[in-house]
């Protein structure tokens, strides 16, 4: 049996011939993404760099490392939407949009930094072993900080201090990181199910293939859903398992369809997708219906917080509906529409709890229609190299999967206000368009 190309087996690409040998590796296409991964890891540990004296340095860092990643590739690696991208948040906080700069420059910043880490995702997705090491090191970096956070939960349990409750503002931003990470891990653990399943291994040969090369994978799965189920936020937890479960039907459907599977495998084949929505509006479910930031008792009103949110931010999103209110206004216009009636809600820390209705707000309609016009043009490429056999699909599938579940989280209980979450996501997404373009690139290069 040949053997299987690095890349091949990460999943992320193909050699265009198995009698190749592998490309050799140069520090220039290494490096950068590993400094990424390394300061995503450090914006995990900094309580997520959601506090501006941490989100500013850390992403000036990934700023300087995504300029290093392009001169290092090659200016023919740089796209048009990321000349475009830039200079449209560029021009949003010279001309005064963005709000006043000791109010904006924090959030402008965190914006770069997503930009610059879907660039490196970008660039790195081009070059097989510069991806195949960022994704090692970006799994690893997470396994460290999942165990990490453990270590401090158990030292601080006899104090009766909750480490969870300390490093992220909501369970809302915790369930959503770990639910990433959980995400992440799981992606890995399919793709080798798959290789092994292609291989026709014996069983003593899968375990022993699952435990030498995707011991991160389970390594990073079990701590992540360790962690999530420390930080008890049901909502999180059902979420996090609805996309699991896309995920794991999503990615596996090829062969546990098949003719020659047992009945129980292609009865879960039909069941699953179904399981996960279901799980999906249970999740949205409980998290409008038992907000976790509100405590019961006085003050409580017969209309769900979310819904008083939604009635107060829309009022004020009305005062400047085309920009906005500028960037970090939420909190500001939050305090100016709080009555009587909504203080409880309003007071609650997690501002709107909706990532529509936050942009909204603080960047109007058109922020809004850029941001998923944006978004739009990403998955749009995704899903259309999601229909070629030759494109690798376990990384589309993944930024499918973790952009379901930081939308679903986004219009439940939560603003993505996180940063490295954000950040995490960009790099995936980064990544993504990348492969999703990169039988493109490898035919212009053989041309040149």
């Amino acid at each position: 049996m040949n053997q299987i190309p690095a890349q091949a087996a990460m999943g992320w690409g193909r050699s265009r011939s198995s009698a190749k040998p592998p490309p050799r590796i140069r520090l220039r296409d290494v490096l950068p993404p590993l400094a990424a991964v390394a300061v995503l890891t450090l914006a995990h540990i900094a309580y997520g760099a959601v506090q501006p004296i941490a989100a500013l340095p850390l992403s000036g860092l990934l700023v300087a490392i995504a300029i290093t990643t392009i001169f290092a590739a090659g200016p023919h690696h740089v796209t048009s939407g990321m000349i475009a991208g830039a200079a449209v948040i560029a021009a949003y906080g010279v001309t005064g949009l963005a709000g006043p700069l000791y109010r904006s420059a924090p959030h402008l910043a965190i914006l770069f930094a997503a930009g610059a880490l879907w660039t490196i995702g970008y660039i790195a997705s081009r070059h097989r072993r510069s991806l195949d090491l960022a994704w090692g090191g970006l799994m690893w970096g997470a396994i460290g900080y999942c165990a990490w956070m453990f270590v401090l939960h158990v030292i601080a349990i006899p104090s009766g201090v909750n480490i969870f409750s300390q490093a992220f503002e909501t369970p809302a931003n915790a369930s959503l990181l770990f639910g990433l990470l959980a995400t992440v891990g799981m992606s890995r653990i399919l793709h080798l199910i798959k290789q092994m399943d292609a291989e026709a291994l014996a069983r003593p040969q899968m375990i022993e293939q699952m435990l030498r090369q995707g011991l991160s994978g389970l390594l990073l799965v079990g701590l992540s859903l360790t962690c999530l189920s420390i930080v008890g936020s049901r909502p999180g937890m059902v979420l996090t398992l609805a996309v699991l479960v896309a995920l794991m039907w999503w990615d596996t459907l090829a062969i546990s369809t098949r003719e020659h599977r047992g009945i129980p495998m292609r009865l879960a084949a039909i069941l699953a997708p179904f399981i996960a929505v279901g799980l999906a509006v249970w999740g949205i479910g409980l998290g409008w219906i038992s907000d976790e930031t509100i405590t019961p008792g006085v003050g409580d009103s017969d209309i769900m917080p979310n819904m008083q949110r939604i009635q107060a931010y829309m009022s004020a999103w009305m005062e400047s509906p085309a920009f906005g209110h500028g960037l970090g206004s939420i909190g500001a216009e939050g305090d100016k529409a709080m009555t009587l009636f909504n203080a409880k809600a309003m007071r609650a820390p997690g501002d709107a709890h909706n990532v529509f209705v936050t942009w909204l707000v603080e960047a109007g309609i058109v922020g809004l229609a850029l941001l998923v016009l944006a978004l739009g043009a990403m998955y749009t490429r995704i899903f259309a190299a999601l229909k070629s056999r030759r494109t690798p699909r376990t990384f589309l599938r993944l930024a499918v999967v973790a952009g379901a579940l930081m939308f679903l989280h986004g219009v439940t209980d939560s603003s993505l206000d996180l940063p490295s979450a954000v950040w995490l996501y960009a790099l995936l997404l980064g990544a993504a368009c990348g492969v999703a373009t990169g039988r493109r690139i490898e035919a212009r290069a053989d041309e040149e």
